[in-house]
């Protein structure tokens, strides 16, 4: 049967008649907080410690919102604490992880794919999504409803529950459930959303209680053929059935034994959206691919001495050996970007490692060549070795990392630019 509902989503997709709805099980690679520790530290936090056994049972219980209730009534407070606290703790943006992490987020930038529904408060699929036109809740769009469906040229994400840059917008309380809910505006396009297209539910246990409210209250959106993809050991033939019968969800299940749920819902977009296997952009097998070889090395009738970067060695009198080694790097280097750039990677992506590349560049040559009055053959020697070893682990994982002779070819390319300051002494062309 599974099978049977991958065929209908491959129909769906090509048709541009699907809609990614995205929750927050597809944001665990990033760490963030779960529910239950956000919570307990809330309860922690506002309420007489008399209290805390009425949270745990609802904690227990996995009934979350309950939960957010009770903190409510018993700590005599408003939305407005709860939504401060997420807001900061679910502030993490792409531009502060130190490494890069292996997501479901970079799998979902398929062009038929044009607008995305998330009940994430989180920005960081906005960040992966980029250039993507954001909403922080579904009523804050008052254009024709129709100019989403017509304009092929942008895609859109909604944050249907609000987002942490507007700490107001954060849906978390029944009567702000009932609030956004009741908006005409909300209505409008969730009925638009539903008679137009089929949901696919990603990241999405259907335990929780802010998603279970979504459903129940609003089950005339779920008239149509939706989809969802889930671990098969989350989910029982109960809740299979019921999750058909009443909202018209099939489930497609997937396994991660000997694997992962990255990787599994990872094929199986891939599968649906019948993108080949070798050509995934910015993803965990996405650059893999040999390091140079030894003939493009050794290529007869290929000098490079009339190139930019070859020219600035030579004008600053760097040995013929120096040279030649640094040719061989630029050679390595260049065939990364090349291949990279081949594979769909953002210009955005090596741009990040050559700003690295150029910031390392830019302090050895004040401190080797200014400060301590070294030569442009010293200062060349002490980049390559910096540059072989430049930390740049936040930008790639170890599937894109370049190898440390691309490294160090990186500021050869820079150099080749007219417009980049890359020099190895005083004297300039």
């Amino acid at each position: 049967m599974t099978q049977y509902f991958i065929d209908e989503l491959k129909r769906r997709y090509q048709e541009k008649k699907i809609i990614p709805f995205i929750g927050a099980g597809l944001s665990i690679p990033f760490q963030l907080k779960p529910w239950p520790e956000l919570i307990n530290e809330l309860k922690e936090q506002l309420l007489k410690e008399s209290f805390w056994e009425v949270i745990d049972f609802d904690l227990e219980s996995k009934n979350y919102q309950e939960a957010i209730e009770a903190i409510k009534k018993y700590g005599h407070i408003d939305d407005q604490p709860i939504q401060e606290k997420i807001s900061k703790d679910y502030s993490l943006r792409k531009a502060d992880l130190n490494r890069a992490i292996d997501n479901n987020y970079v799998d979902l930038k398929k062009d038929n794919f044009k607008i995305y529904l998330t009940t994430n408060y989180d920005r960081l699929l906005d960040d992966y999504m980029q250039g993507i036109n954001g909403f922080k809740s579904l009523t804050e769009y008052t254009s024709n409803v129709q100019r989403l469906f017509d304009n092929d040229k942008e895609k859109y994400l909604f944050h249907i529950h609000g987002c942490v840059s507007d700490p107001d917008s954060i849906v978390i309380s029944s009567q702000k459930y009932d609030e956004v809910y009741s908006t005409p505006n909300f209505d409008k396009l969730m009925s638009a959303f539903s008679s137009n297209y089929s949901f696919l539910f990603l990241g999405f246990s259907f335990d929780d209680d802010f998603v279970k409210t979504l459903v129940k209250n609003h089950k005339n959106f779920f008239k149509g053929t939706h989809y969802m993809i889930t671990n098969s050991d989350s989910i029982d033939s109960r809740k299979k059935d019921s999750l058909s019968k009443e909202y018209g969800i099939r489930v497609i299940e997937y396994n991660i034994e000997n694997s992962s749920h990255v990787d599994e819902i990872r094929k199986l977009l891939n599968e649906i959206t019948e993108e080949s296997s070798d050509v995934k952009s910015e993803k965990k097998d996405a650059i893999d691919y040999p390091a140079v070889g030894i003939d493009e090395l050794l290529t007869k009738g290929i000098t490079y001495e009339d190139n930019l970067f070859y020219r600035k060695l030579r004008l600053a009198d760097i040995g013929e050996d120096l040279r030649d080694i640094s040719k061989y790097f630029y050679i390595a280097a260049e065939k990364f970007i090349r291949k990279s750039q081949k594979l769909g990677l953002p210009k955005e992506f090596i741009d990040g490692i050559l700003a690295e590349v150029f910031m390392t560049y830019k302090e050895k040559y004040s401190q080797i060549y200014y400060r301590e009055g070294k030569s442009s053959e010293e200062l060349l020697m002490v980049i390559h070795e910096n540059l072989g070893q430049i930390n740049i682990d936040r930008l790639v994982n170890e599937s894109n990392k370049p190898t440390g002779s691309e490294n160090k070819g990186f500021i050869h390319v820079l150099a080749d630019d007219r417009e980049k300051d890359i020099w190895w002494g005083s004297e300039r062309l």
